[in-house]
């Protein structure tokens, strides 16, 4: 039933009853974030950060846990792009308060930390537009950014993404791509925009974030993870697992990329 197996039972954390601490991972799509959160995720030592609020993951939340059996249907027949849909309508912060509080009092790490993944344009739709204020909502103690330094292969990752529906390596494409040069300047501009949301964000809110790329978490996952961990006063593991999720870069997408710079000087 559920979409994305991560949000089934079987990855539930223990009953936390404390007062929980909150860390967002500020990112844009194809920034690396679901690298970094996973590996968070699969140190056990701080929660279980995941896109909460993207629509996918609204539709597994309300199909498994929405508040009546009606909620709960209807999000379980959404399939492919049908679940865009997931998250739309008469949403009152209080409903989205009952949402999280559902979903962080089964993934609070023992330590008290729920982790969340917030890209821009879901921090504009929930908070900015609405004149919510995120720590109102969530409460919000520590941010970690992450970035991508190569802007070109980033957009080339989500162009692929947004035409194939596949945004995780385990997931099965709904077509195939096509080099479209049109998509790609559309996603680099897309992530100038977002960046610059991210900065003024942190600007006006007077956050100084942990500040990670892709980059260095691929060259060095271990002591990028490390960095991570510390900047939530957790003692990182001793080892650590390999990754859970798999880079999705490939032949296609280096030969795009390659040619959108030749194309565009």
């Amino acid at each position: 039933m559920l979409l994305d197996p991560r949000n089934g039972v079987d990855w539930d954390l223990p009953p936390f009853s404390g007062a929980p601490r909150a860390y967002v991972i500020a990112s844009i799509p194809r920034s690396g974030s679901t690298l970094l959160a996973n590996g968070l995720w699969d140190t056990r030592l701080v929660g279980a950060p995941k896109e909460y609020l993207n629509p996918m993951q609204f539709r597994d939340w309300e199909a498994r846990l929405g508040p009546d059996w009606a909620t709960r249907a209807r999000h379980a027949l959404l399939r492919g792009p049908a679940v865009g849909l997931a998250g739309r309508g008469p949403w009152t912060r209080g409903r989205l308060e009952s949402y999280l509080e559902r979903v962080r009092a089964r993934r609070t790490d023992p330590s008290g930390w729920f982790g969340l993944k917030l890209h821009h344009h879901h921090l504009a739709a929930w908070f900015l537009e609405r004149g919510w204020d995120i720590d109102d909502v969530i409460g919000v103690d520590r941010w970690i950014a992450i970035t991508r330094d190569d802007h070109v292969a980033q957009a080339v990752s989500w162009a692929r993404a947004l035409q194939t529906g596949a945004w995780a390596s385990w997931q099965r494409p709904w077509r195939r791509p096509v080099y479209d040069a049109r998509l790609i300047r559309a996603r680099l501009d897309a992530i100038t925009v977002a960046e610059r949301g991210w900065g003024a964000f942190f600007s006006a809110w007077g956050i100084e974030p942990l500040r990670l790329s892709y980059e260095e978490l691929v060259a060095d996952r271990e002591a990028t993870m490390v960095k991570a961990v510390r900047f939530l006063d957790v003692e990182p593991p001793g080892t650590w697992a390999a990754p859970a999720s798999a880079r999705q870069a490939d032949g296609i997408s280096a030969e795009w990329v390659a040619r959108f710079r030749e194309e565009t000087g």
